[in-house]
């Protein structure tokens, strides 16, 4: 399950004049979430007192080479406006309400039309290289990088990582070879979110833990990784070089019993990748959250927000 994706810390640091607060979900009914067709996302949320200045941010599907995606409506209450902020391919969208009096409840729904190819492994996956450090872009460098929770240059990773290496076998089997070492040496097991180094010391971890010493490992091995986020789940994907020196990033599957490079994943993508920075926040983030600010907030209770789609605990089954 993703433990923290579709959650923020409920917080109501002041109720006077540019107070600020932050607030997370407290109530998570169900949403639809198919990763072909319509795709609904937003928040409805009740004040108690009159608030000045609300801000919530949250991701929203993007347009990648394996997805295609549309908004083809949207609710917002009178005087919101809406905004989408690109984090290096992730769409966030950013929604403002000037006001609300005591009482009121304000809803925002966006709708998407999510066109989604389904995960295909490789033809001839015998022939796909690593790039050189030469051959990646700006934006693919990254993956190469450590970032939170992805410790790929912490000791007791590149330790693996070398005894790990097979100086003369394929790109195919040097990464199943990390595949393999992360399904035989951590059980999933849900539980807080730990990173690649407790999941490698532990034994233990969920679909985050998997794909986190998945992706490390892989950047320990000068192989571009990163996490791919949906609904209730991420997997990892990582980088190659087709005969032609076209990119092709190939989609991992970590829990349940798949073949490597195989999965039946079909939620819509809300984010790739697993270090991002975002606006007003110091520290990198391992993802982008959900996340409403009021500036000035007078109730005499915390306000009530509801986050869509709701969290999910649902690892791909065997099929």
């Amino acid at each position: 399950m993703v433990k923290q994706f579709f959650a923020a810390t409920l917080l109501l640091l002041a109720c006077g004049s540019w107070a600020s607060a932050q607030f997370g979900a407290v109530e998570t009914p169900a949403a639809s979430s198919g990763g072909v067709g319509n795709f609904e996302t937003g928040f409805t949320l009740q004040v108690q007192g009159p608030a000045l200045g609300v801000t919530a941010t949250f991701p929203v599907p993007a347009n990648w080479q394996d997805q295609k995606v549309e908004l083809v409506r949207q609710e917002l209450p009178p005087g919101a406006s809406l905004k989408f902020l690109d984090l290096d391919g992730t769409s966030q969208a950013r929604v403002d309400i000037p006001r609300m009096s005591a009482g009121e409840t304000a809803k925002v729904m966006l709708y998407f039309q999510v066109d989604r190819q389904p995960i295909v492994a490789p033809n001839r996956p015998e022939s796909l290289t690593a790039p050189s450090q030469k051959q990646l872009d700006r934006t693919q460098r990254k993956y190469l990088l450590p970032g939170p929770f992805v410790e790929s240059r912490d000791n007791k990773i590149t330790t693996v990582a070398q005894s790990l290496a097979k100086p003369d076998a394929s790109t195919w089997d040097q990464v199943e070879a990390y595949y393999d070492f992360v399904h035989q040496n951590v059980t999933y097991e849900n539980g807080p979110m730990k990173g690649a180094v407790a999941a490698l010391e532990e034994g233990r971890g969920d679909c985050e833990e998997m794909t986190t010493l998945f992706v490390a490992l892989c950047r320990a091995g000068n192989i571009p990784a990163r996490t791919v986020w949906v609904p209730g789940h991420c997997y990892p994907e990582f980088l190659t070089k087709t005969d032609d020196g076209t990119d092709r990033w190939v989609a991992v599957e970590m829990t349940g019993d798949f073949p490597f490079g195989q999965s039946p994943e079909k939620r819509p993508i809300l984010q790739k990748g697993d270090n991002f920075r975002i606006a007003g926040s110091r520290k990198p983030q391992h993802y982008v959250k959900q996340e409403l600010a009021i500036r000035d907030y007078k109730g005499s209770a915390p306000p009530a927000v509801v986050w869509l789609p709701a969290p999910g605990k649902e690892p791909p089954r065997a099929e």
